[in-house]
Order: C-alpha cells, then sequence, then structure tokens
C-alpha cells in the first residue's frame, strides 16, 4: 500500500492543478493563527517561548494525524490518509510556476524577468543568499520529494506530514517559532536523507566521479545540506553546459534528480515484493 500510495499521490500531483487547500500552508497558518489567538490572554503563552514546545506546536497537526490513522488501524483509511497527507506534503504549486516562468524568461532573454524568478526560487527554497539556480532547483525537488518519500516510507502519515511542516516553518514561519533552532533541526532531519539521496544520484548518474564525493560526505557534520546535495548533484551529472544558456545547467540536474527519485521508487517496489514494506 505505501508504494501505490506513493504513486497515486505522485501522479495526481503531476498531472492536476491542486487548489490552495491542498497546501498545508493552508492549514498551518490556520492552526498556528488559532492557536496563537486562544493562548492570546492564556497564562501558558509564555511557555511557548520554549524550544520544546514551539517544536510540538509545531507537530500537533502531524501527530494528531499519526494517531489517528493507528487508532483506526484500518488499512483503507490508511491508504487514503496516506495518499492525502503525501499531496498535501508534496504540493509546490509556486515553486513550480516560478520554475516554469524562470525558463520561459530564459529562453525569450529577458535578463531582468530571470533574475527575479531566480529570486523566488531561491525564498521558496529557504535560501538567504545567492545559490545557483541549479542547486536551489535540486534542492527544492529534494525537499518537496525525495525527502517526503523517505519520512512517509519510515513514518507514515506522520512522517511526511512532519517533515513538511519543519520545511515550511523554516521557509515561512522562522519568526513565529523564533525559539526553535530550525537550522540545526533542517540539518538532523536532513542529515540521511540527503545521503540516500546521494547514493541514488551515484546509480543514476557518474557513479565513479561522485563516489568520493559520497563518501566524504557520510563524515561531514558541519557542511549545510543543501550544499552536500549541490557538491553531489554536481559530480553526478558531471557534463559541460554552456555558458549563455540559462537553462542547461538547471534542466539536465533536475532530470537527474527525477531520474534518482525514479530508482528510489524501484527500490521501494522491491521491498515490497520481497515483504519488507506493507
Amino acid at each position: 500500500m505505501i508504494l501505490i500510495a506513493l504513486l497515486v499521490a505522485l501522479s495526481i500531483e503531476r498531472v492536476v492543478h491542486l487548489p490552495a487547500f491542498w497546501h498545508l500552508d493552508f492549514y498551518l497558518s490556520r492552526w498556528v493563527q488559532w492557536s496563537q489567538e486562544k493562548l492570546q490572554s492564556s497564562s501558558h503563552k509564555n511557555k511557548l517561548e520554549h524550544p520544546l514546545v514551539q517544536l510540538l506546536w509545531l507537530l500537533i497537526p502531524a501527530i494528531l494525524a499519526g494517531l489517528l490513522v493507528s487508532w483506526l488501524d484500518h488499512l483503507l483509511v490508511t491508504f487514503i490518509c496516506g495518499i492525502i497527507a503525501l499531496l498535501i506534503s508534496v504540493s509546490c504549486q509556486p515553486a513550480r510556476q516560478a520554475y516554469k516562468c524562470y525558463l520561459k524568461a530564459a529562453n525569450k532573454g529577458d535578463a531582468d524577468a530571470v533574475e527575479e524568478h531566480k529570486k523566488s526560487l531561491q525564498q521558496l527554497a529557504g535560501h538567504d543568499q545567492d545559490i545557483a539556480i541549479e542547486d536551489t532547483v535540486s534542492w527544492l525537488n529534494y525537499q518537496y520529494y525525495v525527502a517526503v518519500i523517505f519520512f512517509y516510507v519510515a513514518f507514515g502519515v506522520f512522517g511526511a506530514l512532519a517533515y513538511a511542516s519543519i520545511r515550511l516553518a523554516d521557509s515561512h514561519y522562522r519568526e513565529t517559532f523564533n525559539r526553535l533552532p530550525l537550522c540545526r533541526l533542517r540539518w538532523a532531519i536532513d542529515f540521511i536523507p540527503v545521503r540516500l539521496t546521494g547514493l541514488g544520484l551515484l546509480l543514476v548518474g557518474n557513479f565513479s566521479q561522485a563516489l568520493p564525493t559520497w563518501l566524504q560526505s557520510l563524515g561531514d557534520f558541519s557542511t549545510p545540506s543543501h550544499e552536500i546535495l549541490a557538491k553531489l548533484t554536481d559530480k553526478a551529472e558531471d557534463l559541460p553546459h554552456h555558458p549563455d544558456d540559462k537553462t542547461d545547467a538547471v534542466t539536465k540536474q533536475l532530470e537527474l534528480m527525477k531520474r534518482q527519485q525514479i530508482a528510489w521508487l524501484c527500490v521501494i517496489a522491491v521491498l515490497t515484493l520481497w515483504g519488507g514494506l506493507h
């Protein structure tokens, strides 16, 4: 059921333009606003300044969803809730639209529009500094698709929603969860998935070129996750790019990310056939 839920959710997200209520931000923003209003005049308001309380506050919707699925303990309910949780977690229409606009502007040679859409993508990726567009798009693909897949396979509905909640808080709600060390939290939860993504890149890309970089990343506890992924995609792709073509590098690296995503879906399929996953 895990594999089928993944295939159904990813297929729907690819071909259907999902409305706003299928985006996690729609629910998380309302949860934050409602809970803040309830605590505004409460004596417990000061407790929200504690990092652990803020983490619990952020993850309560994901926890409740996970507990509900576990409590019902029904195969069909788990399947349907899994599809819904995945759709809410992977929906990234703003990023998809900004990427399409970037490609159109680049093909037209509109430098101002290219820069504008590049900044939009960097903002959506949670980058505070100027990052190469191909690295930004690869990171967006990782955190909206690959990481969600890993967390859903490992922890079910709770895992997908929890990762998506932390991802959204890091990019849009840093002031609200100001006591939560979001950078360190993101590094911790992305450490293993980024290395697994790198392993997938080895399998579908230039293995010999990327292997030393991947082995080095296993013991690298200081480099940010998005930089690790950028190095791995660059080594695994390892093809010359035309310096005047602003779409060449980004499209090739995104294709590489999509291929390794398919590779991991194949691994999940094999594990399902062997009985390792249900």
